[in-house]
């Protein structure tokens, strides 16, 4: 049932339409002039209003002004009751707010097909206002859900940070430094570095197919299962260090992937991987590829090598033989393993970053400074792409064996 207002400063106007609308089911509120109608609406709400044009203290045009500048939580019908017919008149009443006029004296007969008009417009105007506000509330929901997703892939973006090798560790007698680009929150990039016993270091560095949450859990899982003294079969009871069986990277990541294909499952996500050891006396380096991009060797002499590329990606197939590769690293020369985020680094124009220029980065050593390839690689692959969003992970670690040595 709606709620009409009717002003006019004649009474006997007023007692007659609102015999008239009360007849028709309407509930009504009586102003005698526009200031008085103002208060009626701030104590009702009315959504049909039936104002004379002429009155003392605030005209029906004024009044209109007012409704509309008030700007109510839904809309309120504006008939305005005229003797005025001209045509100046009539776009004066439209621009002040007004939707309709009836001529006075009123008739009967034409004010209730007015008022049928105006409960179609206001039926339509209530559907709308429910329909925003189920929108709004279910963008308020939306916005809500999306902002929780935000803390949450942040909170894991530093979880997954704090899974990387500080940058302060040591493993003597090399030196390690490394770059984490990730392309979105989480990463499907990861490396480590590490003592397996008291001879060797263990290292790896990997990246996951796709990106986003599916790619970050997927590293989550396997960062735990490449720590060989997290794994029963090659630790010594008692002290958490390797036994001295340990198969070795190629035997060790064989196994590994072993266990984790599943006969007659569809794999979702594989990794590529770069894993291998060194020797801490010798430098001697044993290095395996899982469908990896081949590590770059620096030689503190000069020049830059490229070990052979080599087997096949990591959890796609059971039952693969990786074989590992072998190197030596005299004292001042670096290992350099990185993900495919750095060679298909693209610029604006599609054109990737490629080998070449990566090796040209590495090769131009800052100074003096023995350490600070992964700063000049990522000052270099910002300026190529020209940003700071980079489309894929970028992941490079690099290995520098003490010059002292």
């Amino acid at each position: 049932m709606l709620n009409a207002l009717i002003i006019d400063d004649a009474a006997d106007t007023r007692l007659y339409v609102r015999a008239l609308l009360e007849g028709w089911g309407y509930n009504t509120v009586e102003a005698a002039d526009g200031l008085d109608g103002l208060d009626r609406m701030r104590e009702t709400s009315i959504q049909l209003v039936i104002c004379d044009w002429i009155m003392p203290c605030l005209s029906g045009l004024e009044f209109c002004r007012a409704v509309r500048a008030a700007q109510f939580p839904y809309y309120v019908y504006l008939i305005l009751l005229t003797s005025r017919s001209d045509k100046s008149d009539l776009l004066a009443g439209l621009n002040a707010g007004a939707d309709d006029f009836l001529s006075k004296p009123v008739d009967a007969k034409l004010l209730r097909a007015r008022l049928r008009v105006a409960e179609r417009i206001l039926t339509v105007q209530g559907l709308l206002a429910d329909q925003n506000r189920t929108l709004r509330e279910s963008r308020e929901r939306l916005q809500y859900a999306y902002d929780q997703i935000q803390r949450d892939l942040a909170s894991a973006a530093r979880i997954q940070r704090q899974m990387l090798p500080p940058p302060d560790r040591l493993v003597e007698p090399f030196r390690a430094e490394s770059l984490f680009l990730p392309a979105a929150h989480v990463s499907g990039d990861s490396f480590n570095y590490f003592y397996l016993n008291n001879e060797l270091i263990g290292f790896y560095l990997f990246d996951v197919s796709g990106h986003g949450v599916q790619a970050a859990l997927f590293s989550v899982r396997l960062n735990a299962s490449l720590l060989p003294a997290l794994t029963s079969d090659w630790t010594a009871a008692g002290n958490g260090s390797l036994a001295a069986g340990f198969p070795g990277p190629g035997r060790f990541l064989s196994e590994v992937n072993t266990r984790w294909v599943e006969p007659d499952v569809e794999f979702d996500n594989y990794a590529t991987i770069a894993y291998g050891t060194l020797d801490k006396q010798s430098g001697e380096a044993h290095i395996v590829l899982a469908g990896h991009p081949p590590p770059l060797v620096l030689r503190n002499a000069g020049g830059i090598e490229t070990l052979a590329a080599g087997g096949l990606p990591f959890g796609m197939f059971p039952d693969v033989n990786y074989e590992s590769q072998r190197l030596v690293l005299h004292a001042g020369d670096r290992l350099i393993l990185y993900s495919d985020g750095v060679t298909e680094c693209a610029n604006p124009q599609g054109e990737l970053f490629g080998i070449e220029r990566m090796q040209s980065a590495l090769a131009a050593r800052p100074g003096d400074n023995r350490l600070g390839l992964t700063r000049e690689l990522e000052a270099q692959l910002q300026r190529w792409s020209g940003t700071l969003d980079f489309q894929d992970d970028i992941s490079v670690l690099v290995l520098e064996r003490d010059s002292e040595t």
